[in-house]
């Protein structure tokens, strides 16, 4: 069986860390020159690919181009983090190959050495603070001086998920005082104990491990819920995000416009439509005074991190795929 690793298109995280390639106890090749972008030298005595149509498992991370897909082995496994336009795509252009997507991950305690969305949202959340942080005229923590204090920062967090409650956990280390809301039910108490205070709306909370779309309405509400908390918020970081939907806008232009000067707004769901109404994607808004980023690419500020973090999802995939193939699992993930 051979085993091929690819780079990324445009992309600046590997599906393998040199310090992963002694691991593995099989045959594996890597595209050259595949750790350019991660500055790393490239390792020795090392196999590369010299044709993809050779490869019977191909990895990568999320990025991959038309021709590479083309040019798969018929019956070849592609491993990669596709969302569900993506899987579609390469199912219309490849039906004989199988697609084993990190999206469709079962929810189950013997998966979760092979959670890489989880891997790499957690570093995702500890980024956005940081991201943040940079982009505010003001600091986090509270400051006493000879020449006076200064207060920490009030940080709202829109979205708990694992990002979400890592942003929580990286603002209240960086000594802030945080905020945070999210329509699931279980939200609540995994925010209060990480120490963050929950914002309540009035609407049903959800008893379900994702966000659910919501009426028009119900979206009215939580907007509204929202609007003084975001007001008075330095910092709001947004994660909100509904599987294979728009994302919703949770924050409109008018609480934006009664935003104090130099507030910062990062959002996160940014690729998929954005929780605050002028958000541009992966671009910087100013709204009198109040900084809109859109970001979709900032697990590129901790890549050496993120590819250590998924190269070892991917291996123990790899290695539990070529144990039992027919594991329930992989049923689901190419599903």
């Amino acid at each position: 069986m051979k085993i091929g690793f690819i780079k990324d298109v445009d992309g600046y995280r590997a599906p393998i860390h040199p310090e992963s390639i002694d691991k593995y106890t099989i045959d594996i090749h890597l595209e050259k020159d595949m750790f350019d972008y991660l500055n790393y030298l490239e390792p020795k005595n090392v196999k590369y690919i010299s044709k993809l149509n050779e490869l019977d498992i191909v990895a990568c991370v999320e990025n991959i181009d038309e021709k590479t897909v083309k040019n798969l082995k018929k019956g070849a496994v592609l491993i990669g983090i596709f969302d569900f336009d993506k899987i579609e795509e390469i199912k219309n252009l490849r039906p004989d190959i199988k697609i084993l997507s990190f999206f469709n991950l079962p929810r189950i305690s013997r998966a979760q050495n092979l959670d890489a969305l989880s891997s790499q949202a957690n570093l995702l959340g500890y980024a956005s603070v940081l991201r943040a942080a940079k982009e505010t005229s003001d600091v986090l923590p509270m400051m006493t001086t000879a020449a006076g204090n200064i207060q920490p920062s009030k940080v709202l967090i829109l979205g708990v998920g694992v990002a979400g409650l890592q942003a929580i956990a990286t603002a209240k280390r960086l000594g802030a005082r945080v905020w945070a809301f999210d329509i699931r039910k279980e939200a609540k108490d995994q925010v209060e104990s990480l120490g963050a205070k929950f914002v309540e709306a009035s609407t049903e909370a959800q008893d379900s491990v994702y966000a659910q779309e919501v009426s028009e309405e119900e979206n009215q509400k939580i907007q509204e819920a929202l609007k003084k908390q975001v007001i008075d918020s330095d910092i709001v970081l947004t994660f909100a995000q509904i599987p294979g939907k728009k994302a919703p806008v949770l924050i409109e232009k008018s609480t934006v416009e009664n935003m104090k000067e130099n507030s910062v707004i990062i959002d996160l769901a940014a690729g998929t439509g954005g929780n605050c109404e002028g958000t541009e994607v992966d671009k910087v808004v100013d709204i009198n005074g109040v900084k809109i980023v859109g970001e979709t690419d900032i697990l590129n500020t901790v890549k050496h991190a993120a590819t250590k973090l998924y190269s070892e999802n991917v291996r123990n995939l790899i290695e539990l795929y070529i144990e039992n193939s027919d594991d329930e699992i992989f049923v689901e993930m190419s599903s």
